[in-house]
């Protein structure tokens, strides 16, 4: 029991750790800022508060499609900055041209399955 669970700690805490992405708040940093950021980690998550209601939004953002999962793509979308309303950053998203506009298939133990 105890060599069994000094062997499956190490690999527990690499599964956690992986999932750790950094996380920012976008309308704390210029658009600059923002875009080095991204580029300098390769996938962040940026937080940024509603235009109505007053929440806070968030989502992952890539700088290359490299950082999307096999089947998706990057789209420039943009998120607000200190200095701009508008700051372009990729996001990655489904490969629609790939599946003939079908829903991608996804794993049992995908997160993002219906």
């Amino acid at each position: 029991m105890k060599k069994t669970l000094l062997a499956v700690l190490p690999m527990l805490f690499i599964a956690t750790s992986v999932q750790a992405l950094p996380k920012y708040t976008s309308t704390r940093m210029s658009c600059d800022q923002v875009q080095a950021t991204v580029r300098q980690h390769g996938v962040v998550v940026l937080t940024y508060p509603a235009p109505k209601g007053g929440r806070m939004l968030y989502d992952n953002y890539v700088s290359s499609r490299r950082f999307c999962r096999p089947g998706e793509i990057t789209e420039r979308v943009g998120v607000p900055s200190a200095n701009r309303s508008y700051c372009p950053v990729l996001k990655c998203k489904p490969d629609d041209r790939r599946h003939g506009g079908e829903e991608p298939q996804r794993s049992p133990n995908d997160p993002t399955r219906p």
